[in-house]
Parts: structure tokens; C-alpha cells; sequence
């Protein structure tokens, strides 16, 4: 696992030793960010990476947030509970040098509150664990405690084989399939 693009491109990162947790590849990380930065279906959103504040539930290693913060983002905020990935966090931020571009909540990413962040998120990423629906109850409480505002971007990784979000609070912008994997981006409405 390496940062693909920006100031830290190259830069290995840290990766668990144990299969507790399923990085996103390079590949897919960087049709991502080309997905983000340049569709024409999030032009719309005012978006701008360079002035973002990224918020990455079910953080992991950090891969998305490193990634974000190396091609220009003002921080990242990582929410993740696993005390031995956020133990990889913290050696990945000193690995990197990025003390004060990323922060870190330790808690469940479904339940996090306004009061824990305290900034304009302007993207979410989420990448839980597939097949045990966490997806569903971690955007339905960011809904509801309206921790984002209009426009806003958020990405989602499912297995692709689990069912499609649809909330009334969100615009479907565009899907795009890797493998076992879908992505899903959404406009908050």
C-alpha cells in the first residue's frame, strides 16, 4: 500500500499484518480520487479538494485519508474503534509526518455526534466491514444529526453483491463496480 498521488506520493504506508481488515487497493483508491476530482456528475457539488475537510469512517489504516490529505486536503478526521488499526493510524501519521492535518476519533463510526467533530465536512468516505449493514446505520445517523450540510459528498464501498443505499435525504450520482467491490457517490440534498 503506498500513497499513489500529491505531496507524500510513494510514501508506503503501514498495513495490518492479520486479515482484521480489507485495505483498498492502489487501484482503487486512485479511480476513486479520479472519480471525485474529475466526473462530471460531482461537478456540480462545488467541490473543491483542496479546501476540503475529509471525514473517513470505519478508518482503518488510513489508506483514504492519507491519500486525501497528500493530493491537498485541508484534514482528514478518521473515525475508527479497532484499538490495533488505530494503532497503525498513529504509526502511518508519524510514518507521514502529518501531525497536524489528520485527527482521529476513537469510537463507532454509527455513532458519532456533531459535538465529536465540530467542522464542515465536506466529503465522507465509508468503508465498513462488508455484509453486516454498518453502512446503512452510519449514513442514517449522519442524516439525522445533520452533521452534513447540502452538496456535500459522500463515497461509500459496499460488496457489491449487498444492497444499494437509498435514503430520500440523498442523490445517487454514479456507481462504478471493481471487482467484488461497488462505490457508490452521493450529493446530500
Amino acid at each position: 500500500m503506498r500513497i499513489i498521488s500529491g505531496t507524500k506520493k510513494g510514501h508506503n504506508l503501514i498495513a495490518p499484518r492479520s486479515k482484521i481488515a480489507r485495505p483498498m487497493t492502489d487501484k482503487n483508491r486512485e479511480t476513486i480520487f479520479n472519480i471525485i476530482l474529475h466526473s462530471k456528475e460531482l461537478a456540480d457539488c462545488d467541490f473543491n479538494l483542496n479546501e476540503a475537510t475529509v471525514l473517513d469512517l470505519f478508518a482503518g489504516t488510513g489508506a483514504f485519508a492519507f491519500e486525501a490529505v497528500s493530493r491537498g486536503a485541508k484534514e482528514a478526521i478518521l473515525v475508527e474503534n479497532d484499538q490495533y488499526m488505530i494503532d497503525i493510524i498513529f504509526k502511518n501519521v508519524e510514518k507521514l509526518k502529518l501531525h497536524t492535518d489528520i485527527s482521529l476519533i476513537s469510537k463507532d463510526a454509527t455513532s458519532i455526534k456533531p459535538e465529536d467533530i465540530e467542522k464542515n465536512i465536506d466529503l465522507v468516505f465509508l468503508d465498513p466491514p462488508y455484509e453486516k449493514k454498518l453502512e446503512f446505520k452510519a449514513i442514517k445517523n449522519l442524516l439525522k444529526k445533520k452533521i452534513l450540510k447540502p452538496k456535500k459528498i459522500i463515497v461509500v464501498e459496499q460488496y457489491s453483491k449487498e444492497t444499494q443505499i437509498t435514503y430520500d435525504e440523498l442523490e445517487l450520482l454514479r456507481i462504478k463496480e471493481l471487482g467484488i467491490t461497488r462505490f457508490s457517490f452521493f450529493k446530500v440534498k
